[in-house]
């Protein structure tokens, strides 16, 4: 039970609260305001006030609301003595002025002693046996004069004080707890905590009493201390005593102290202020009042809203009467203001048409405990229209008609109307971020759509780089050319009745077109585009148009078109090689051509200058690997060489690969078919098979070469003879021991101490290009040293 309720001792005192009721009622839709009779309760009126009344469909609509509470409360009532105990700040900055940038304010300190006056005064002029103590605080705190009805010494004590030191609250509330703790003191206790400044040290009761700095932990050991004083039902006003904004005071801290402890925080930044404050304090202290329980509630319109945003946290809905409800609370005596101003917002989602506002109604309870409603009356129309504004600033207006119009932001001229339907319009929305797809609902129930974009770009002007026009997706000579698009329009419906050529005539704005992963690029008509080599390139293109945003910074864009196309500007990469070995009498020759984009399409190839190709191969006889392609054959599957006449000796050959990139033909070359040197062996007075030798042979030896000069190529000559002589009519190999010839003849004779056997001659010869051919048939002379001779 509260002091106030408590009847034990005799006294009556009369407070007047009596606040001005002269109101100023803004324009617009307003409600009437009542004067309630002042009988010693309080009381309360009120007004209402809807500034725009013709708004249009989702467009927020305010309403304003205006409480003034006033009347006077008279009580008679006894009530226990209780004790204050009044901490003050007397830090450093106290002797700084008020407003410390201006030394033509007064200095704090002096603010605080003038105006203090008030809160003695009142003490004395109550005379209820209140005790009130003086407790100041710096960088530690101090009692001054414990709790006492000599009011006229603690103002003494006031007038005494002397700036100095940091800020320490925490050790400040806890000497005035201390006080108002100890034995023989009231059971209602109240703190009057004033400061200048931000909390910048306090007192570390673990650690000795140690005084501590630190913005952070000082605020938070008085924070801490107001959990105390609440728990021990001990009541704090907290007085900030700074200009509006300033950065030297702690308010959330001052607030969250008052508002923990069920006290009032207060700011004063003069001494008319400070004692306002003080004389609020003591008439709570006299006679504590308040209307409590306030709350208004607002009947809305079906098809209105509470709007999402914009709406106090005290503001709710109360969806089963369609009243949107206020919960104002309790306001207290004296009243801070002469009047409380409200606001909701709300938004129709509704049809067309007018809709009354019915009358608010608040109910409270006064401070005589009794029940009290007023209303607050709206002779007032809300007039809803459906008028939606893009986020480009254009306005689409729906009437009854199902007419749907759409005026450009800039001017408001009319751009279209369609008219499609017989019924009233109900509402229009956009199904895009961009606001570009219009879909408009009917009373019928039936629906329009609308996609103001132009339509995707149906052709593709594309150019090989013969400048032919491409007509499918394969493989075409490059560089291509886009040389334009087309098909692209507005989507608009038949009907649509056009205002100005913003969809018509001036509808398109151009095209952008992208190749592969780029980024969209605007189309220059005049020069067109360049497309670079590649397989299955990619390309797209949209039409943009202006008119919907009304701003060339606001393109807005089509679906895009799609075309392919593969193109190939280079030739392949051809080389050949002969992979036969010489001596031969036939030449084993590839042709290779490498292709990175198109496939090779033939391989021609020409010899020995003449003007037919003597081969041509298409695509299927070729052999691929990756992108290589090869032709192998033999120079004998050539027609015009299948003897080894025609094939020995030295040739010309020229070559050819096609692509869709173009085709590549070499320069002349060269390539020789070399059998190898060629020879004779003679005998001398000797026929083989035929004659017994009984004496050395004579052997002479003739060679030649089969190649001869031709194409600016050398004929080839015999460098080296050699010779071997064996028992053996096998061929020797390579490695034998061969004997060089140096002249055109041998001597064959049987071997040392040897009369009689057949030896046989073999012939290698070497050409000035190393190639060696060894006779495959030697000469064999038969010796019988021991046979008569005549």
């Amino acid at each position: 039970m509260s002091w106030f309720d408590k009847l034990k001792k005799p006294g009556a005192i009369l407070m007047a609260g009596l606040l001005a009721a002269g109101l100023l009622l803004p324009a617009g839709g307003t409600g009437s305001i009542a004067y309630a009779e002042d009988n010693g309760c309080l009381a309360m009126v009120g007004t209402g006030n809807i500034p725009v009344t013709s708004i249009e469909r989702n467009q927020m609509v305010t309403v304003n609301y205006t409480l003034d509470p006033s009347g006077t409360h008279t009580v008679t009532q006894s009530r226990d003595a209780i004790d204050v105990a009044f901490v003050t700040d007397v830090s450093g900055s106290m002797d700084y002025n008020m407003d410390k940038g201006n030394s033509r304010t007064p200095i704090r300190i002096d603010i605080l002693k003038e105006a203090s006056k008030t809160l003695t005064d009142k003490f004395k002029t109550v005379n209820m046996k209140d005790r009130l103590g003086l407790v100041k605080f710096s960088t530690e705190a101090t009692m001054v004069r414990d709790l006492t009805t000599e009011y006229s010494k603690i103002q003494s004590d006031i007038d005494k004080l002397k700036a100095g030191g940091s800020t320490n609250i925490d050790d400040g509330l806890m000497r005035a707890k201390a006080m108002l703790t100890a034995p023989d003191t009231k059971p209602v206790k109240m703190i009057i905590l004033l400061t200048d400044g931000k909390a910048t040290a306090w007192t570390d009761e673990k650690d000795g009493n140690k005084i501590k700095s630190g913005d952070a932990s000082s605020a938070k050991a008085a924070h801490d201390d107001a959990d105390i004083l609440a728990a021990g039902g001990i009541v704090v006003h907290t007085i900030a005593l700074a200009t509006p904004g300033s950065d030297e005071i702690d308010l959330d801290l001052l607030n969250y102290i008052a508002t923990k402890t069920g006290g009032m925080a207060y700011q004063a930044s003069s001494t008319a202020e400070l004692a306002k404050i003080f004389d609020n304090i003591t008439k709570t202290i006299e006679a504590p009042a308040k209307l409590s329980n306030v709350v208004l509630r607002q009947p809305i319109p079906e098809g209105f809203i509470l709007a999402p945003e914009g709406n106090a946290s005290n503001v709710s809905f109360d969806s089963t009467k369609r009243e949107v409800v206020v919960n104002i609370g309790d306001i207290p005596f004296p009243f801070l203001s002469d009047k409380i101003d409200l606001a909701i917002n709300l938004i129709p989602e509704t049809a067309a048409g007018d809709y009354p506002m019915q009358d608010a109604k608040v109910t409270f309870k006064d401070a005589c405990s009794a029940n009290q409603t007023f209303n607050i009356d709206f002779d007032t129309t809300l007039s809803v229209s459906i008028r939606v504004i893009d986020k480009y600033g254009n306005v689409y207006l729906g009437n009854s008609k199902g007419e749907i119009q759409r005026l450009r932001a800039s001017d408001k001229e009319r751009q279209w109307t369609i008219d499609e339907k017989d019924a009233a319009a109900t509402d229009i929305k956009f199904e895009d971020p961009d606001h570009s797809i219009v879909q408009v609902s009917y009373r019928d129930g039936t629906k329009s759509r609308w996609d103001l974009k132009p339509s995707a770009p149906t052709g593709f002007v594309l150019l090989d780089g013969s400048g032919n026009v491409i007509s499918d997706t394969g493989w075409h000579k490059g560089a291509g050319l886009i040389s334009s698009f087309s098909g692209s329009g507005n989507q608009l419906p038949a009907v649509t009745q056009y205002g100005n050529e913003d969809f018509r005539n001036n509808y398109l704005a151009g095209y952008q077109y992208q190749v592969g992963a780029m980024n969209w690029t605007d189309f220059n008509s005049s020069t067109g585009v360049v497309l670079q080599d590649g397989k299955d390139i990619q390309l797209q293109a949209r039409a943009y148009t202006n008119s919907i945003s009304g701003t060339p910074s606001i393109p807005l864009y089509s679906a895009p078109g799609l075309s392919q196309v593969s193109l190939d500007s280079t030739g392949p990469v051809i080389s050949w090689m002969k992979t036969s070995s010489d001596p031969s009498k036939d030449a084993d020759l590839t042709i290779t051509a490498s292709e990175t984009l198109s496939p090779v399409t033939s391989i021609r190839v020409w010899f020995d200058g003449n003007p037919s190709a003597g081969l041509t191969v298409d695509a299927s006889r070729l052999t691929q690997s990756g992108n290589t392609y090869t032709y192998s054959f033999k120079l004998s599957q050539v027609p015009g060489f299948g003897t080894e006449e025609s094939r020995i000796g030295w040739h010309q050959i020229m070559y050819e690969a096609t692509s869709a990139g173009g085709t590549t033909t070499s320069a002349p070359d060269t390539f020789v078919v070399n059998p190898g040197p060629t020879g004779e062996m003679t005998p001398v007075d000797y026929t083989q098979y035929k004659d017994i030798a009984d004496r050395p042979v004579t052997v002479n030896v003739t060679t030649s070469h089969p190649v001869t000069a031709r194409f600016s190529k050398p004929a080839f000559t015999v460098k080296d003879k050699y010779y071997l002589i064996s028992t053996d009519s096998a061929v020797p190999p390579e490695y034998a021991a061969w004997k060089k010839l140096p002249s055109t003849r041998l001597t064959v004779t049987t071997e040392t101490d040897v009369t009689k056997g057949t030896y046989y001659v073999f012939l290698k010869l070497v050409d000035d290009q190393g190639i060696a051919s060894i006779s495959p048939t030697p000469v064999a002379i038969q010796f019988d040293m021991e046979q008569n001779r005549y």
